[in-house]
């Protein structure tokens, strides 16, 4: 989380890949150190227990959301 922060700030994309218990802790971290609004994506908790096939679908889900945090193929 902190590297992605440290990321944003020197203005590189940046964005945390968490599960869902950590939502609260991951916003209360970017608001003490002044980042309003910083995107994180969520998955589902536990990852652990899950399938291959659940994995590999979630993977493909959260990275559509990852590509557009970071804008990526979109024209600059």
């Amino acid at each position: 989380m902190l590297d992605a922060i440290y990321c944003s700030e020197d203005g590189l994309p940046s964005t945390a890949l968490i599960t869902t218990p950590f939502r609260k802790l991951a916003g209360l971290t970017s608001a003490n150190l002044g980042l309003t609004g910083f995107d994180c994506v969520v998955a589902e908790h536990p990852i652990w227990t899950r399938s291959d096939a659940w994995l590999e679908e979630q993977a493909e889900k959260l990275a559509v959301e990852v590509k557009a945090i970071l804008k990526l193929g979109q024209p600059q």
